[in-house]
């Protein structure tokens, strides 16, 4: 990889996984066959406010942002783009001579990652897990893409705000109506943090592996473990699966463009996912 210099722009990424995120090898691989002078490189919040002050005065040419700071951070910027506006939440931030631009990514990597299994959402039966950021931008992606969703949360009235704002005649409920739609539902898709390595919930399931059947398609948003418990039991019940690591590449994918303004090496970035997903 080429030196630094004064001419180089910095990538940043703020968020709680940025001493365990693989994002860094992904995009700086693409950076370096392409010749850019950039890098991508992680930053330690402690101060919010403070921190997009200084990716504004220290000239920082963009950023990701992960949990906790996806919605936190939309006071601070001064425009968003019409995607993270309706979504309510950002996951990159764009300097655009000054002035930082929240944009949101998740939604259509959602959707790609999906696209890979089943091209066509139109009137599909969806279930959607959870109602926090990542969960809007893919809920209103589904809604864009025609299906027919059903939004459900622990907390009932999370899942039924979301359905209102997503409109379009999607539907909510708690994790009681399992039972009820499974059976006749097309798509899964997880996006709570239930099975996610690290936490109180690692090694768990959000959905009881009776419910799952071969008909089935579940996609699991959670990248680590590679095959979360919820993953590992559709495999075991003959569904088809859908990777969290799938949906992190195609919104890298997305945002590498915001990033830079070239179109991204795709495979470059998958094999370097790879690498890191095996170290």
């Amino acid at each position: 990889m080429t030196g630094i210099d004064g001419e180089t722009k910095l990538i940043g990424f703020l968020g709680s996984t940025y001493r365990t995120s693989k994002m860094y090898a992904m995009y700086n691989a693409a950076i370096e066959v392409l010749g850019l002078n950039f890098r991508y490189v992680p930053f330690v919040v402690d101060d919010l406010e403070q921190a997009v002050n200084g990716l504004r005065h220290l000239g920082i040419a963009a950023v990701g942002v992960t949990i906790p700071y996806k919605i936190d951070i939309i006071p601070f910027l001064d425009e968003l783009d019409a995607d993270a506006r309706r979504i309510g939440a950002v996951n990159v931030v764009v300097n655009r001579d000054g002035r930082l631009i929240g944009g949101n990514t998740d939604g259509r990597g959602a959707r790609r990652a999906l696209a890979e299994q089943m091209p066509d959402l139109h009137g599909r039966r969806i279930v959607l897990l959870g109602a926090g950021g990542a969960a809007r931008a893919i809920a209103f992606a589904l809604h864009d893409a025609g299906a027919r969703l059903t939004i459900l949360n622990h907390t009932p009235a999370g899942a039924a705000g979301l359905a209102a704002d997503v409109g379009g005649g999607a539907a909510a409920g708690g994790f009681d109506r399992l039972p009820e739609l499974l059976p006749r539902s097309e798509i899964l898709i997880n996006t709570t943090p239930v099975g996610m390595a690290g936490t109180a919930a690692a090694g768990q399931s959000p959905v009881p592996t009776r419910l799952l059947h071969p008909g089935l398609l579940v996609m699991d948003i959670v990248a680590k473990p590679p095959v979360t418990a919820l993953l590992q039991a559709a495999l075991d019940r003959g569904c088809p699966v859908v990777y969290g690591s799938r949906m992190l590449l195609w919104q890298g994918v997305e945002k590498f463009h915001l990033y830079t303004g070239v179109e991204p090496p795709i495979a470059v970035m998958e094999a370097a996912m790879e690498e890191g997903k095996r170290g």
